[in-house]
């Protein structure tokens, strides 16, 4: 969708769709005050027919002038970002019902956001809306997509802004379009391949090894869950220089279990079946970085993903078995589904060592326990830095994608030892089972200025959720470009 406004605004034909807006508790201050854009239906419309509830929309034909559709935004006090990210999405709902190609939109004035919050709230949900992964569909005659959104407002903000949300929403479609891409056309290589055609197209430095370079530099752990597929295991480094004049770094770290069977502890049917989605972190890294070096946000960053399938074979890695990470630590495997700390542990470790970041995030589809605890729409966050924490909290609270923090407790450390080894990946009990995960990564930081994203709720959906669609949502992207413009090394 492209997204006009500012001195690109068209004028308006009597067969074009008016969307306006309005609160419920100012709806007759709204209909004695009509923009005169859609004066034309006052004379005829029954305006007790419309309540402007949350949710609301009616539509109404016009002959010889411009349809409207009419939104409801419900009590003015409980309007923010989040109501018209979602309003948005039944606007671009309806013009999808009615094959409505563009429409303009007048841009509300409300109490408690900003004109420019306003707009761009409204703009991302009208990008974010306006999605669907039908490649692999043979009919399409239901699918429709929207060619323009035309926001009526002319203030200097507009295009910027406008520009900056269609760069952002963009790289987060392409993120839905590659986590709910079939495993069997994104395996560990075919991730490695799109990585260096986003890295050639941006001019980013890009840094690909396989298999034998993996094995070769001793990361053990990234080899050993690999070791079980015809797919071998990449590690993708990708860097986008955004501030030459700084030595500091941002380190983005990814999980890219492009298919995980469990191994030979093999899921169980109902949790296997959208398990090529367990590379959604790795894809959040990905066009986070595209995403930075699109937008020429000033900050030096690095995109790390760990790329391996897991799957049961005879050269499969095995319960019991213990091998040495990167950093030399070694560690016993206490189940083969506990594969995502593994491959992460060993890019942490070497992004740690190797490029010395100032602060290191790692974000994973990591555990079903933390499903459980913050349900799909939540993604859990762990930190031993407070400032740190603030910082993704407020990125979070401000996008949408929202975190809830949770502790890194040092008693239950205890648990992750191992008889065999120095770690085990994880104890034989669910107790705690998310922060867990967390617990055992962070003994392959050195960075105090670390952070671990556990997203296996929010990356994928089990049902449409406002501007978010069933499935893949590419959450994290968004999360993490808020950051980058708004964190301070």
């Amino acid at each position: 969708m492209k997204l006009l406004t500012g001195k690109k605004i068209p004028p308006l034909k009597s067969n074009d769709t008016i969307v306006a807006f309005a609160s419920e508790d100012e709806l007759t201050h709204f209909v004695a005050n009509l923009p005169s854009e859609i004066l034309h239906i006052k004379e005829f419309f029954d305006f007790t027919r419309f309540t402007a509830k949350f949710g609301e929309t009616l539509y109404i034909p016009v002959k010889s002038h411009p349809s409207v559709i009419l939104c409801g935004l419900g009590k003015s006090n409980d309007i923010n970002a989040e109501i018209l990210r979602n309003t948005a999405s039944l606007i671009v709902a309806e013009c999808q019902k009615r094959k409505i190609a563009n429409f303009h939109c007048l841009i509300p004035k409300l109490q408690h956001l900003t004109p420019q919050n306003t707009f761009k709230s409204l703009a991302e949900g009208f990008c974010l809306s306006d999605y669907s992964f039908t490649r692999y569909r043979t009919t399409k005659e239901n699918e429709f997509r929207i060619e323009k959104a035309i926001l009526h407002e002319t203030s200097e903000y507009a295009e910027t802004v406008a520009h900056e949300v269609e760069i952002t929403c963009r790289c987060t479609l392409q993120c839905r379009d590659i986590v709910n891409e079939s495993s069997d056309r994104c395996t560990p290589k075919d991730f490695a391949e799109e990585a260096k055609k986003i890295s050639h197209a941006y001019g980013l430095r890009c840094t690909i090894m396989d298999e034998k370079e993996i094995e070769r530099l001793g990361m053990g752990l990234i080899f050993a869950v690999g070791r079980g597929s015809p797919n071998p295991p990449r590690l993708v480094i990708l860097r986008y220089k955004g501030n030459p004049k700084s030595a500091k770094t941002i380190a983005f770290v990814g999980k890219g279990i492009t298919f995980d069977s469990g191994g030979i502890n093999l899921k169980s049917t109902g949790n296997i079946e959208s398990m090529r989605s367990d590379m959604a972190g790795a894809a959040v890294c990905l066009y986070t970085i595209k995403a930075a070096a699109e937008l020429s946000i000033k900050q030096n960053v690095i995109a790390a993903m760990a790329l391996a399938e897991n799957m049961p074979s005879a050269s499969s890695y095995r319960p019991g078995d213990v091998y040495r990470a990167f950093n030399g630590k070694t560690v016993e495997i206490g189940n083969t589904d506990a594969e995502g700390r593994l491959v992460l542990a060993d890019a942490l470790a070497y992004v740690g060592q190797h490029f010395k970041p100032e602060t290191i995030i790692d974000i994973a589809t990591l555990t079903g326990a933390c499903i459980i605890s913050l349900g799909e729409s939540v993604a859990g966050l762990m930190t031993p830095d407070d400032e740190l924490a603030r910082a993704i909290f407020d990125a979070g609270e401000t996008t949408g994608e929202r975190v809830w923090r949770l502790p890194l407790v040092k008693e239950y450390e205890e648990d992750l030892k191992s008889d065999f080894a120095d770690f085990i990946n994880t104890p034989g009990n669910r107790k705690a089972g998310a922060i867990m995960g967390g617990l055992f990564l962070k003994n392959f930081v050195e960075n105090k200025r670390w952070a671990h994203l556990d997203i296996a709720g929010p990356s994928w959906f089990s049902k449409k959720r406002g501007y978010r669609p069933k499935n893949a949502t590419g959450f994290g992207v968004r999360l993490f470009v808020e950051f980058l413009k708004k964190y301070s090394l």
